[in-house]
């Protein structure tokens, strides 16, 4: 398989899997009352830039070079991903506030993708 296809598949897997826990816990603190709902907006766009950070770093770390283009394929794909289920599912299109978070997750993807590419090069100059 191709590397950079196969560094997409693990970057978005890490993704999907970190949010599933992610939305899993949220929904037992909220369930619990142990966040208010009003924090909770906050607190998952911050998780969610979090998660995206590791799902480009796993990305990153499993391509030679050219990390921000493999962070780039991961971010965007998400965040299709994401716009088809919002319309398919909700029957809605994106609003415009949601434009600036489509681009902080892929701008996040990309960070994380340059960070795992670089300290994958940095563990093999030691």
């Amino acid at each position: 398989m191709n590397e950079r296809l196969k560094a997409t598949f693990y970057g978005l897997t890490a993704i999907l899997v970190l949010m599933l826990v992610a939305s899993l816990v949220f929904a037992l603190f909220i369930n619990f009352d142990w966040m208010a709902t009003s924090t909770l907006q906050w607190v998952t766009f911050i998780t969610s830039i979090v998660i995206m950070l590791i799902g480009g770093f796993i990305s990153g770390r499993m391509t030679v070079h050219k990390g921000w283009v493999t962070g780039a394929i991961v971010g965007i794909i998400y965040v299709v991903g994401i716009m088809l289920y919002q319309f398919l599912a909700h029957d809605s299109w994106i609003q415009s506030y949601q434009i600036l978070y489509f681009l902080i997750f892929i701008v996040a993807t990309v960070t994380g993708s340059i960070l795992g590419v670089n300290m994958q090069r940095r563990s093999e100059a030691y």
